[in-house]
């Protein structure tokens, strides 16, 4: 506009019409200033002019010039450099013409029997209106489209489980080419099996009219079969008229393997801590088995044996050894990398297991460990080394806080009180840990589970347990509460409960690494070992200890100290059944035991290991060729009946 008055471009062949479209305007009282063309080409000059006088506020564009006609005539004006909002002025009968024309970007239509120069200025200030309003429009769609396609996370609109519409930055999370690669597919088609089940619940649910916010985690196979791990916000949406679901989803799987490193390395952190306690812990049947051997060495120096006393301390030596391996079991498993799926335990051993770890240590310090159990049994969910690995370190703080405070106890001593209680409002279930440490400053509360914050003197922590041990229990479904209580801190633990009350039946861990056999019908005579077995390990004395033991059964034997010797000794002697150890020089368990399977593929196979996660790798099992996992130290007497039951089975 000029001056505040509109600047019109009338586009009219017929005199008349336009003189009377002037004149009508005028009579508004309105000042317009209107410029009039009679043809298309004279018109277009002017809206292409770089000059001032070629920008108007609304163009009042007639359909038949001798030069246009039709529809087509907007979209020329419209290609124009200065575009305007376009009023399309059609003759009484030309009605059709004037809807295809709004069809076609015409703002609005006049016919050309004008009552009044009223209706004339409505119309144009409704186009310019709803011109600006078009504009703002595209502007704004402009801006978000921006920020969808730019934003950092996959941001999708399901109809049902098509994809309806995916940004870039989903099209490079789910390994595509390009969105229309995607659009139009399953989502179901992406989604990891294991999430599968979740994925469509939320589908159904929002293709059903929920209207509410929904937060999940799913894990999707890429382009390249690589599985990513997606944490999903999403809200209802609408598209093309029919619920659909609107999601958000951050790629997240280097942050879980960040994570995973951080738990693993303040798990190390904490063994590297009790370094001292274990070494007792070891070092106390260690002197059982030492004393044991000594005096059975004594007697026969004395020559005075007498076979009730040795047969009594080899029992001994055996039960103490037994001792040892449950605690290499348990540093074992606390130290390897968690990758198993949560499961239902019982808290109660999570914490009897972190207490006997810090216990000894404590003791040292002239600190008393107190522990409540809960009243009733429960079970969380979860990984139970994870959890004890919180407890061990909330404990260790305990300690380390009642130790550098030890002057502000009041000659009391230290005291660490673990209390287990059922909360059954809430059906949750509380673990607090009390010290008369002194306490957490006030103004480290808030900061205290903040990564890298720590309370401690400079290399005496790295800040990393309490963030790590907050991210396994919210992981779990709980949190952690904080506060000062007494003389000391509270580190509150809590946990979804369930099956309280109940009596879980119990299960003998070393159970476990006891393999199911096909079992066939007992009988009473005597065990069939008239079998060759292949006993392979790299540790020549236990090697040489498993052959005699077993020839004394009645068990033909072949021996080797590697996979290659055995392979070549299989190749004149073919072994029944074949004892190996999985991790050793040249050839390793597995590779002996595929390399035998090409000759015999139903050779029993059991494997003998000192390292938890071997239990996983065995080669191959099948319907008659079991492969048995037994943890080292070995049973003799087990193995012998593990033996018995696979010679019963090949007999059959």
């Amino acid at each position: 506009m000029t001056d505040n008055r509109f600047r019109i471009l009338l586009v009219e062949d017929n005199p008349g019409d336009a003189f009377l479209v002037k004149t009508l305007l005028e009579e508004t009282g309105e000042q317009f200033v209107i410029e009039h063309r009679s043809d298309l080409a004279s018109a277009m000059k002017l809206l292409n002019s770089s000059a001032s006088n070629g920008q108007f506020d609304v163009v009042l564009l007639d359909l038949t010039l001798p030069d246009s006609s039709g529809v087509e005539t907007i979209s020329r004006v419209r290609s124009c450099l200065n575009s305007a909002p376009v009023v399309v002025l059609t003759g009484h009968k030309d009605e059709e013409l004037a809807f295809e024309a709004l069809q076609h970007g015409a703002e609005d239509y006049l016919t050309k029997e004008f009552p009044d120069g009223r209706t004339i200025r409505r119309s144009i200030r409704y186009a310019i209106e709803r011109s600006r309003a078009d504009q703002a429009l595209k502007e704004s769609e402009e801006r978000y489209r921006k920020l969808v396609e730019l934003a950092p996370e996959l941001i999708s609109v399901l109809s049902g489980e098509e994809i309806a519409y995916i940004n870039q930055q989903g099209v490079e999370i789910l390994q595509g080419n390009d969105s229309s690669d995607l659009v139009g597919r399953s989502f179901m088609d992406m989604v990891h099996p294991d999430s599968r089940e979740i994925m469509g619940e939320y589908i159904d649910r929002y293709a059903g009219g929920y209207t509410g916010r929904a937060d999940f985690v799913i894990m999707c196979r890429r382009g390249d079969n690589e599985n990513v791990e997606l944490e999903v916000s999403a809200i209802a949406f609408t598209h093309e008229g029919a619920p659909a679901m609107l999601i958000l989803a951050e790629d997240v799987t280097e942050k879980r393997k960040i994570e995973r490193q951080l738990v693993q390395t303040s798990k190390l952190a904490s063994l590297g801590e009790m370094a001292a306690s274990v070494a007792h812990e070891m070092n106390q049947p260690l002197n059982v088995i030492r004393m044991a051997a000594d005096t059975c060495s004594l007697q026969y120096e004395l020559d005075a044996v007498q076979a009730s006393f040795q047969k009594e301390r080899l029992s001994l030596i055996s039960s103490q050894t037994e001792r040892m391996a449950e605690i290499i079991r348990h540093l074992q498993i606390y130290s390897r990398p968690d990758e198993d799926d949560f499961e239902l335990f019982d808290p109660m051993r999570a914490v009897t297991r972190a207490v006997d770890m810090v216990e000894h240590d404590c003791r040292l310090a002239g600190i008393s460990v107190d522990v409540v159990p809960t009243e009733q049994n429960c079970q969380v969910m979860g990984r139970q080394v994870q959890l004890e690995q919180v407890l061990v370190n909330m404990l260790t703080n305990a300690r380390d806080a009642i130790t550098e405070n030890g002057d502000d106890a009041g000659g009391i001593g230290g005291l660490i009180r673990l209390t287990a209680m059922i909360d059954l409002d809430q059906q949750v279930l509380r673990i607090a840990i009390n010290d008369n440490g002194g306490g957490v400053p006030e103004d480290a509360i808030g900061l205290i589970f903040h990564p890298f914050f720590t309370t401690k003197d400079v290399g005496k922590g790295t800040g990393l347990g309490l963030s790590v041990s907050y991210g396994i229990v919210e992981g779990m479904g709980g949190h952690i509460d904080v506060r000062n209580e007494g003389d000391g801190a509270c580190f509150e633990i809590v946990l979804p409960a369930s099956h309280i009350g109940e009596n879980p039946a119990e299960i003998d861990e070393a159970d476990n690494v006891i393999p199911l056999l096909p079992q066939p019908n007992r009988k009473s005579a005597a065990p069939l070992r008239n079998l060759r077995v292949m006993v392979v390990d790299d540790e020549i004395d236990a090697m040489e200890i498993i052959s005699a033991y077993l020839e004394a059964q009645g068990f033909a034997v072949s021996a080797a100290s590697d996979g290659e010797d055995a392979l070549a000794i299989a190749g004149v002697v073919q072994p029944d059944i074949l004892i190996t150890d999985i991790r050793m020089p040249q050839m390793d368990g597995n590779s002996l035991v595929r390399a035998l399977r090409e000759r015999n593929p139903s050779l029993p196979v059991i494997v003998m290991t000192g390292h938890p996660g071997d239990a996983d790798r065995p080669a191959e099992d099948g319907d008659d060729a079991p492969v048995m996992v037994m943890s080292k130290p070995l049973d003799l007497k087990e193995l012998l009946a593990t033996l018995d039951e696979i010679s019963e089975v090949v007999a059959s």
